[in-house]
C-alpha cells in the first residue's frame, strides 16, 4: 500500500470544517474513527456518537465559518497521518451586522485509514490569537 497524498489527507479536514459550518453533524460524525477523540471546548469527546450529540446541542441561531489555512502534512504511513493548520473562526448569530472574530487556533488532527476511508483519530488545537490565558 502507498502512502496517501496530500489532497487525500486534507480533504478530511476541509470536510470536517464544512459540515460543521453546514450543521451537517452526522457526516461530522462520520469523519471520526470509532474510538476517535475531538478535544473540544476543554472536553473529550471520544466516538463518533459522542461527537455528534455534542454538536446537535449547537444553538441553531448561531453560524459559524471555520477558514482552513497553511495546512502541512507530516508523519505519514500508509495508515496513518498527522495533518497541522491553523483555523480561524468567526461566528453569526441573528440579529447582527456582521460576523464576530472568534480566534485563530494551531490545530493537528492525527488520521487513521479506517473502513477504506481517512477517519480522525484525534484532533486537537490551542488557540493562538488572541494568546490563551
Amino acid at each position: 500500500m502507498s502512502n496517501p497524498g496530500i489532497n487525500t489527507l486534507a480533504s478530511v479536514v476541509y470536510q470536517f470544517f464544512a459540515g460543521l459550518d453546514n450543521r451537517d453533524n452526522k457526516a461530522v460524525a462520520a469523519l471520526m474513527a470509532r474510538d476517535g477523540v475531538w478535544v473540544r471546548q476543554g472536553s473529550e469527546l471520544q466516538g463518533q456518537a459522542a461527537v455528534q450529540k455534542a454538536l446537535e446541542t449547537r444553538d441553531p441561531q448561531r453560524y459559524t465559518a471555520h477558514i482552513v489555512t497553511n495546512l502541512w502534512v507530516e508523519n505519514v504511513t500508509p495508515t496513518t497521518a498527522r495533518v497541522r493548520f491553523y483555523m480561524t473562526a468567526y461566528e453569526m448569530r441573528s440579529g447582527l451586522e456582521k460576523p464576530e472574530f472568534l480566534g485563530t487556533r494551531d490545530c493537528v488532527d492525527d488520521l487513521r485509514l479506517e473502513e477504506g476511508g481517512w477517519r480522525i483519530l484525534r484532533k486537537e488545537s490551542r488557540r493562538i490569537m488572541p494568546p490563551e490565558a
